[in-house]
């Protein structure tokens, strides 16, 4: 009886641990910048540009509840422009924005964590 809980000790205490380990494995990040191609409820599609200035393949990143999305602007203070970022939702975007991202892809795909746009033209 003795062997059989001395087993079990080991295996709980050596074995398991690894399992869990290997489950918690850390969230990659990612960075893409380039043009609006699609915006839908839930998703956001961008078409990124590549270190030689093309467009690569699209990206599809899902939006989750924290994904945080803020439009470029500038404001006159104390008579100097400053550069200021301004919340915004994911249904004033539109095609052909610009706009860099920064984004974690797991199992599930693609999610959006962060991005800025730069206004829509003619805002």
């Amino acid at each position: 009886m003795m062997r059989v809980s001395v087993l079990c000790s080991v295996f709980l205490f050596v074995l398991l641990p690894g399992f869990t380990a290997a489950a918690d494995a850390p969230a990659t990040l990612s960075t893409a910048s380039g043009t609006v191609a699609k915006v839908d409820k839930d998703s956001l599609t961008i078409r990124p540009r590549g270190p030689d200035g093309k467009f690569q393949a699209e990206i599809k990143l899902k939006l989750t509840g924290t994904s945080k999305i803020s439009t470029l602007t500038t404001q006159t203070r104390a008579g100097k422009s400053v550069v200021v970022q301004r919340d915004a939702d994911a249904k004033d975007l539109q095609a052909k924005q610009t706009i860099a991202v920064i984004y974690t892809t797991s199992s599930g795909g693609a999610v959006l964590l962060s991005a800025v746009v730069q206004p829509a033209d003619g805002k």
